[in-house]
């Protein structure tokens, strides 16, 4: 049998209130949790476990816990020391919700969306609950919330709020009560998501046995009020716009955004352009007629809100006002986010519904008013403090549990609330309800009850009319904490809300007699995307480069070649070109195991950008910026490939083991993930102008490594050597090709015919040279749509990269008599000046915008 919950909390498992120490047990509803049978939910849940029962469910965990970390699932912590990024925590078991408790729930927070609206609507309109005084004017425009620029806005469509977000918390008696709401840009509709496919899929006979209500016909009403009441209908483009890659819940982002199909968007990819917004892609401006937003208000429009902001639109909100945008929500909403506010809601309700509150809020003072400040301060100790404004006092956002003070705690805050009332809310303490977990205590598997909030969402389902989210989230504080923050250590858990009823089996996928009639749409590519995208082929190109001349020069030091001088005088150059070791640093031909040292400990240094270990890290830079194009394996692959490096390399957790064979493990290891990463940028994804960008990337740097390899070769004598032209055939990755043509041959015309002429050989000047033009000529032509004369032209001029094979073998291969390859030094010269050339146009005409503006500006 699992423990009861804790005395004085309400019991999930057994549906009864636990007595609290010292009374009596008497209130309805409540006895002795020990006694209490399951509630018939949770007795139905644990009927379907299987034959395997309760000891299936440590493999469970364990399926929960990979699937987390397959489907790379995150919670960014900012104060955690060990990286930015943590995995998802969810738990194991749902909070089980009854049908009939469910229909409370969603009563109560139907009629508090429409009181919110009512609230936005009339304190951005005629402000009579203002001057009744019914909300105090300090609540409002004091609060840095509210937005005075958007008073006397209606917004597009009619409606201010689009999703709100409520966390409610059970009583001993197992009522429901609000604690708390959430109107900017409330999170969790991606995480609860995700928590109902793994937790469904644990679970498979309880959830298709039990009517737990399904989720995806409020996200498609979600997106249908949207396309309808932007300006352009069901053919209006709406993105979702994120702070970036280092919020907290940018997985969430990316995914909620793939999962709608929608375009991701930062504040960098949009742009205003007489009073109409606009996102910038590679085919020029196009027009974008909605925006969900997951940024806070402050920070959307530099020009007229917080001006440090570099994460919003300048001029956004003159767009808006001049109703050109729908932006859901609409900005300033945030002082609706103040726990005082909960205090005056039952009055605004009585005035503007003209009903009582039937999901009561938690009892609230704001310590702002004098007869609350006086009336709260002798119940202090049973009771929470809140700061009233963001980011208010020592605390911050977090909630002061005045019951785990010592004395002289307590009368400081006594003190500090009676000197700065207004900044400062007291609600009542009310115990969180506990729900079933599995855990584990002193190496033994069992149910133990956790203090759970549950967070449930209202969407816009058409003019003035709002659905709620069947399910919703669940966190769970840690141990016996009452404090449910994933920021300090939670985790959370999918939501079962049960019905009475028939489950609605919507799906967000289209219906097959529609498809016919669904016209293709290109997928437009931002500019931020297309840069990322470059960056992603271009770092995955370096990566390969260094870990193959890596791998290469501590081959050669330790291998029968060692004693070769025109070899590790090649090396030596080319490894200090190309950053591996420090310029000062003397090459293998002069200090071979300093050398060799100096390597082996710059491969994980990440100070260094040219290192392995920066590579590697600009990857999955590249890739977090663009997760919402990239598929989850890939994402994955990255993120293994990176973490491995790093705890097998040897300057990494070994410190100074500088061992030779060691390195050459976990670098032959590294190729392996790198030719996995490059596969899968091959051969799994959609040849748009976004892959191009990346192929393009990928071969600029080909090209300009090889043309450079090369070119020290011949400059070093290596050519000449018979151990560095192995070492050369071996860097163009052509070692079994060459054999297999060339037989043993070892001249300068078979190396320039395979490595530089051959329009086969994937790793030719020739071949990269070839394929590069093919992908800026296609790039461009998407981008101007194939237009003829001076434009196309320059298109040209553009996509002009030097052809090796203009040039005859006989002509590269011929020499002086101080045995210079003059006509092939100047080829190989050309080649990789091209290669940067044509980066630098490809930045300034798509990333930037600075170069000719040849793109045109969509209406």
């Amino acid at each position: 049998m699992a423990p009861a919950a804790l005395p004085g909390h309400y019991d999930e498992l057994r549906g009864v209130g636990v007595p609290a120490a010292g009374s009596d047990g008497g209130a309805a509803g409540m006895r002795p949790a020990d006694d209490a049978p399951l509630t018939p939910a949770w007795a139905e849940f644990f009927g379907h476990l299987g034959a395997d029962g309760f000891s299936d469910l440590d493999r469970r965990t364990l399926s929960l816990r990979r699937q987390v970390r397959d489907n790379g699932i995150t919670y960014n912590v900012y104060a955690d020391g060990h990286g930015p990024q943590r995995p998802w925590a969810v738990d194991l078991f749902p909070l089980i919700v009854t049908a009939q408790s469910w229909g409370r729930i969603e009563a109560g927070v139907l009629q508090r969306t429409r009181l919110l609206e009512g609230i936005m609507a009339d304190v951005y309109g005629p402000q009579r609950l203002l001057s009744s005084g019914l909300l105090p004017s300090a609540l409002v425009q004091g609060h840095p919330g509210y937005l005075r620029p958007m008073h006397g806005v209606v917004p597009v469509g009619g409606t201010h709020l689009h999703i709100a977000a409520f966390d409610l918390s059970r009583d001993e008696q197992g009522d429901w009560w609000v604690v708390s709401q959430r109107t900017q840009a409330p999170s969790g509709l991606g995480y609860l998501l995700e928590n109902r496919l793994l937790v469904s899929r644990l679970f498979p006979e309880a959830f298709g046995q039990m009517p737990v209500q399904h989720l995806a016909a409020t996200y498609r009403a979600l997106l249908d009020s949207l396309r309808q009441r932007t300006p352009a209908g069901q053919d209006a483009r709406i993105v979702l716009l994120t702070p970036g890659p280092y919020n907290e819940t940018y997985f969430e982002h990316a995914y909620l955004a793939r999962y709608l199909g929608l375009t991701l968007v930062e504040g960098s990819d949009l742009t205003v352009r007489g009073e109409h917004l606009y996102l910038k892609t590679l085919h020029g401006l196009q027009p974008v007629h909605g925006i969900l937003k997951r940024l806070d208000d402050e920070f959307l429009d530099p020009l007229e809100l917080r001006s440090d902001s570099r994460l919003g639109v300048p001029g956004l909100l003159q767009v808006i006002r001049a109703g050109n945008v729908l932006v859901a929500n609409a900005p300033g909403s945030a002082f609706l986010e103040s726990t005082a506010l909960l205090g005056f809601l039952p009055a605004l309700s009585r005035e503007l519904l003209g009903e009582e509150l039937a999901l009561p809020s938690l009892p609230t003072w704001w310590c702002g008013e004098d007869a609350a400040r006086q009336a709260v301060l002798p119940r202090l100790a049973q009771s929470v403090i809140r700061p009233t404004w963001p980011g208010v006092g020592a605390q911050g956002e977090m909630p002061v549990l005045c019951h785990t003070l010592a004395g002289a705690e307590l009368e400081a805050w006594s003190q500090r609330i009676d000197q700065e009332g207004d900044a400062y809310t007291v609600q009542a303490y009310q115990p969180l309800s506990q729900t079933p977990t599995w855990r584990t205590m002193a190496n033994r598997r069992h149910i133990a009850p956790r203090s759970v909030m549950l967070r449930v969402f209202a969407v816009s389902d058409g003019p003035g009319a709002w659905r709620v989210l069947p399910g919703g989230l669940a966190r769970i504080a840690t141990g016996t904490h009452e404090i449910t923050s994933m920021q300090r250590g939670g985790s959370s858990a999918d939501v079962w809300a049960l019905t009475d009823g028939a489950v609605d089996t919507t799906t967000l996928l289209p219906a097959a007699q529609a498809a016919p009639a669904v016209a293709h749409r290109s997928r437009q590519v931002t500019s931020r995307s297309a840069e990322n995208l470059f960056w992603l082929g271009r770092y995955t190109e370096r990566a390969e480069n260094t870990i193959r001349l890596a791998r290469l020069a501590l081959q050669s030091l330790n291998g029968e070649d060692q004693s070769s001088q025109p070899l590790l005088a090649w090396l030596g150059a080319l490894a200090r070109s190309q950053g591996l070791v420090a310029p000062g640093v003397p090459g293998g031909a002069q200090g071979r195991r300093v050398f060799e040292r100096s390597l082996i400990a710059g491969l994980a240094d990440t100070t260094r950008a040219t290192s392995v270990g920066y590579n590697l890290r600009g990857i999955k830079a590249a890739a977090g910026a663009v997760r919402d194009r990239l598929s989850q394996e890939q994402w994955n692959l990255i993120v293994r490939a990176e973490a491995d490096f790093f705890q097998q390399c040897p300057n990494g957790s070994h410190g100074g083991d500088y061992s030779a064979p060691e390195s050459l493990r976990v670098l032959e290891v590294l190729s392996g993930h790198m030719a996995a990463m490059t596969g899968a940028q091959t051969d799994r994804m959609m040849r748009d102008d976004g892959w191009r960008l990346l192929s393009i990337g990928r071969h600029i740097e080909r090209l300009g490594f090889l043309a450079d390899a090369l070119a020290r070769g011949f400059d070093s004598g290596a050519v000449a050597d018979e151990g560095g032209f192995e070492a050369i055939v071996a860097l163009f990755d052509s070692t079994i090709t060459f054999r297999a043509q060339y037989q043993l041959r070892h001249d300068v015309p078979a190396l320039v015919d395979l490595l530089v002429l051959d329009p086969d050989n994937p790793r030719s000047l020739a071949w990269v040279a070839h394929t590069l033009r093919g992908r800026v000529r296609k790039l461009h032509g998407n981008a101007d749509g194939g237009v003829p004369g001076p434009l196309g032209d320059a298109v040209a001029a553009d996509a002009e990269v030097l052809d090796p094979t203009e040039f005859s073998l006989e002509a590269l291969c011929a020499h002086d008599a101080a045995g210079r390859y003059a006509a092939l030094a100047a080829m190989l010269s050309r080649c990789a000046a091209d290669a940067w050339r044509l980066s630098d146009q490809l930045g300034a005409r798509y990333f930037t915008h600075s170069g000719d503006q040849r793109q045109s500006l969509g209406s």
